[in-house]
């Protein structure tokens, strides 16, 4: 379901997205994602704590405009003092007072206003910590329609490494990512993230485990490791 947005206003975005090349950007020009091992702290502390990540999103808007769903939490009061309740629904299988917003015809949020967001120093949490670098560090994209608006970013990120720990880091998360996805069925249940974001910032959270991956012998054992990382993640150790 999309928010109650006016087919006026829903018309007038479409117009303006296909005109602006901010939702638009080529991957065959290269974007600084920055210092690797800079950004993985940042990145692992947003994690922990739900701090904002600066982005350098230059002119992009991609996720902006990829048909995203946007889930605010009770916390996000500034959010919810500017966003017209129409557009908020309760988040199904969420405690009260979590609500998701919906977006127009064409992929785009109802909060976008000539290409830019209209309430940006009140968005959501979801907003303040979603980073699409996640995506190009883990070599993972997103998939359904209007994917490309956030891809072609991700695929433009370059990151710079200032030591080979960083790069032993960067491919044992591309590793990680890729045994995810490869070997479901060594999962409890086979049960493993179905979207490239979640899945993204899982590798992320657990990927010491393939800094080594030669010290277990079958995919059943990493895939165990795989389970003792993330919940050490979560217990609160960085």
């Amino acid at each position: 379901e999309r928010g109650d947005c006016s087919a006026l206003h829903r018309s007038e975005v479409g117009r303006h997205i296909q005109a602006d090349p901010r939702f638009a950007m080529t991957h065959s020009i290269k974007i600084a994602a920055g210092d690797f091992d800079t950004w993985l702290q940042s990145i692992l502390v947003s994690f922990k704590t739900g701090a904002a990540i600066e982005v350098p999103c230059a002119e992009c808007r991609g996720c902006c405009s990829a048909g995203r769903f946007i889930h605010l939490l009770p916390t996000d009061q500034p959010a919810h003092s500017v966003i017209p309740k129409q557009l908020l629904l309760s988040a199904p299988g969420m405690p009260k007072g979590h609500t998701v917003m919906g977006y127009l015809d064409g992929g785009m949020c109802p909060m976008l206003k000539a290409g830019d967001c209209s309430i940006y120093s009140s968005r959501p949490s979801s907003c303040r910590t979603f980073d699409c670098r996640v995506l190009a560090a883990t070599g993972l994209i997103m998939e359904g329609k209007w994917s490309e608006r956030i891809n072609q970013r991700v695929q433009a990120w370059e990151f710079t490494f200032s030591s080979e720990e960083g790069r032993r880091r960067h491919r044992a998360m591309r590793d990680t990512a890729a045994f995810i996805q490869q070997h479901p069925a060594a999962f409890p249940g086979g049960l493993t993230p179905s979207q490239a974001t979640t899945l993204a910032v899982f590798a992320i959270k657990v990927h010491s485990v393939f800094l080594s991956p030669d010290r277990f012998s079958n995919p059943v054992e990493i895939a165990n490791a795989i389970i003792t990382e993330s919940r050490r993640f979560e217990s609160g150790v960085i």
